[in-house]
């Protein structure tokens, strides 16, 4: 039988060649695969450790076996914090009707209002959509089960927060009117570089397993929860103070509070990962990073405001983010580094309270009443000492019981 050649070599062998080199490629292929998944593995938690133990209630770093036993917790506070998020379950459709909302936007604002008003959601739903997609990346390095309850919580919170905007910009304006607020950021120079400055935090630590790193992300995300949103929050409040846009201010104190349970948990976390890793605990870079937030936070709003609004100048948004500032600090232990400046905005308390509704304008034919089914957990200015200081109990007596055991 006749059997062709090529150089030398006849079909057969060079059949035979191609066969084996494809066998050899696919083994070395999958052997190199099996590696990766092992280094993967190596690097990050277990999604489910059976060997692992549930004695230790370390915030990281610690062998936990992923199964949230709630019979038996570590950390109560955490799951305290969970019940108080859950207790404050709201959707936008009960809490407000944004009909006169739609009004005061097309003949009440002025051009100026609208554009700090559209630039200002724009930041919000920049904000919300960040954690949204970032908060699993710090629960992938979190070893206390109920800490990660919390966590998920909050992840529902920002989503709902999402939500929230999308039913005000659907219910005022075109889809192409709204395209233009929630993409803002891709022709305003300020706004995209705010953006880029709170995700390059996020990018640059979310996938290193240091404790350097983890740090950096709980500050990030302790500033963003306490000091970014709340300038904004002013101006919605002031806002409705001028008799405008009252369903979005209503809104805003129900995402305010959300924040507010947030901003607590991440204390408590940055309380507790300080506790557990003391030599690990940068106070100066905790302090570098409140310096660079405040800054950008102060010169963003001041320039988004200008002096366009009746009621808030450069000096209210100075004095206000300071203080801010200062609190968010003194909250984490942390001696305040920022001028001290009383809150100009003690007038905008009342309109920052959730469960007035004369105050709040609620009209029974279009909206539920503000306070439905909702505890009143948070009011006046940030500081809300009464609830601080029921934590504050409630670590010391975790702490008394830790001692005893």
């Amino acid at each position: 039988m006749f059997i062709p050649t090529i150089h030398g070599f006849s079909t057969l062998d060079i059949t035979l060649m191609v066969i084996i080199f494809f066998l050899v490629y696919t083994l070395v292929l999958k052997f190199y695969k099996s590696k990766q998944v092992v280094v993967v593995k190596d690097e990050g938690k277990l999604l489910y450790n059976p060997n692992g133990s549930d004695e230790g209630s370390n915030l990281i770093g610690g062998d936990t076996t992923n199964i949230v036993n709630l019979a038996d917790i570590k950390k109560p506070i955490y799951l305290k914090l969970f019940k108080v998020a859950f207790s404050n379950n709201w959707i936008p459709e009960k809490v407000s009707n944004m009909s006169m909302d739609k009004y005061d936007y097309e003949h009440k604002l002025s051009k100026e209002l609208k554009t700090i008003y559209d630039t200002y959601l724009s930041l919000l739903i920049f904000l919300d959509s960040i954690q949204t997609n970032n908060l699993p990346n710090i629960g992938k390095h979190i070893t206390l089960p109920v800490a990660l309850l919390m966590l998920t919580r909050q992840t529902f919170d920002e989503a709902l927060h999402s939500y929230s905007y999308g039913y005000t910009l659907t219910n005022m304006m075109t889809i192409e009117e709204a395209e233009k607020i929630v993409y803002m950021w891709r022709d305003n120079e300020s706004l995209s570089s705010r953006n880029e400055y709170i995700t390059m935090l996020y990018e640059n630590n979310k996938d290193s397993n240091s404790n350097r790193a983890f740090l950096i992300l709980l500050i990030a995300n302790y500033i963003l929860e306490g000091v970014y949103f709340y300038n904004v929050f002013m101006f919605f409040h002031n806002l409705s103070f001028m008799g405008m846009m009252h369903a979005s201010n209503v809104q805003i104190k129900y995402i305010k509070r959300d924040e507010l349970v947030h901003c607590m948990f991440f204390k408590e976390m940055i309380l507790q990962f300080r506790e557990e890793n003391p030599d690990d605990w940068d106070e100066q870079l905790v302090k570098d990073m409140f310096t660079e937030a405040v800054k950008r936070e102060r010169e963003f709003s001041i320039e988004t405001n200008g002096d366009d609004v009746l009621g808030i100048t450069p000096e209210t948004i100075t004095d206000y983010t300071y203080c801010l500032g200062n609190e968010r600090l003194d909250d984490i232990n942390v001696e305040q580094i920022f001028p001290k400046r009383k809150n100009p905005y003690k007038h905008l308390d009342k309109l920052a309270a959730i469960g007035d509704e004369t105050t709040n304008k609620v009209n029974s034919f279009e909206s539920t009443s503000m306070a439905y089914k909702q505890p009143e957990i948070f009011k006046g200015f940030e500081k809300f000492e009464l609830l601080k200081n029921k934590w504050n109990k409630i670590r010391e007596e975790e702490k008394r019981k830790e001692s005893l055991q």
